[in-house]
Formats: structure tokens, C-alpha cells, sequence
């Protein structure tokens, strides 16, 4: 009956033997996997997010151009450069109002309203000045 016992732990100490633990070398390499996969995933949902900013502002945009032209048809005439888009949110004659608020591009800028259009054809331009929030650049986001 002695003999089973110190059999087990004959085979229990060749098992242990066998097992061995990750070296400090393959820790490192599968934390510079890992570092490399979250750095690439990072930067692909910072590309959407500053997509998804782009996309809400092209919307926007186009949300002020109906609201103009609804204004248009309405009172006769677009707003003027002076009374701007907040025009839309106060018409004139006790009409309802075209927008609630007028409200900012993604980057929290004021959107710009000429009349007549700067660039392009048509009699108003609706402009953001994009990311950088300078005008004038080539990420301007502008009413067609």
C-alpha cells in the first residue's frame, strides 16, 4: 500500500517538470503585439470619429440651406448679410420660425453666411471652416 502513494507523486513531480512558465522574452514580445493592435485600432476609430464630424457638418449644412430656401419662398428674399442666419430663427411678420437655433459646426464654430455667394453660383453661401478653423483652407466644408 506504500508503494501507490510514492508513485503518485513520482508522476505528480514528472508532470511538474514538464510545465514551465512564459519567459520574460515571450511576455515582451505579446505586450508589443497587443501595444501594436491598440495603436492600430486607435488610430482607425479617431479616422471615423473625424469622419463622423465631417459628415455632421455637410448635414447641417444642408439643413440651413432648406431652412433658406423654406425662408425665401416665405418672405420674398433670403436673409440679408446683416440680419444673417439668425434670421431663421426670428423671420420677420410673426412667421414661424425656420430653425429653433442655429447651431454650430462639429468643431463648435459659427457658421458663416454670405450673400450673395462668394464662390459658386447661387444667392447664398453657407460655410464651416472645418477642422482647422481657418478660413480659407482646403477643409472649408461650403453650401453648394
Amino acid at each position: 500500500m506504500r508503494a501507490r502513494p510514492i508513485a503518485r507523486r513520482h508522476l505528480a513531480a514528472q508532470a511538474r517538470r514538464g510545465q514551465r512558465g512564459m519567459t520574460l522574452l515571450e511576455i515582451m514580445i505579446v505586450i508589443a503585439i497587443l501595444g501594436l493592435l491598440a495603436s492600430v485600432i486607435v488610430v482607425a476609430v479617431m479616422n471615423q470619429f473625424d469622419n463622423a464630424k465631417v459628415n455632421t457638418t455637410r448635414i447641417q449644412v444642408k439643413s440651413i440651406e432648406q431652412a433658406l430656401h423654406q425662408y425665401n419662398v416665405q418672405v420674398g428674399e433670403y436673409p440679408n448679410q446683416g440680419e444673417g442666419l439668425r434670421a431663421l430663427t426670428t423671420p420677420p411678420d410673426g412667421l414661424k420660425p425656420f430653425l429653433k437655433d442655429v447651431p454650430k459646426d462639429a468643431w463648435g464654430n459659427e457658421y458663416m453666411y454670405f450673400t450673395p455667394a462668394r464662390k459658386g453660383a447661387g444667392p447664398f453661401e453657407v460655410v464651416s471652416k472645418g477642422p482647422d478653423g481657418q478660413e480659407g483652407t482646403d477643409d472649408d466644408i461650403r453650401s453648394k
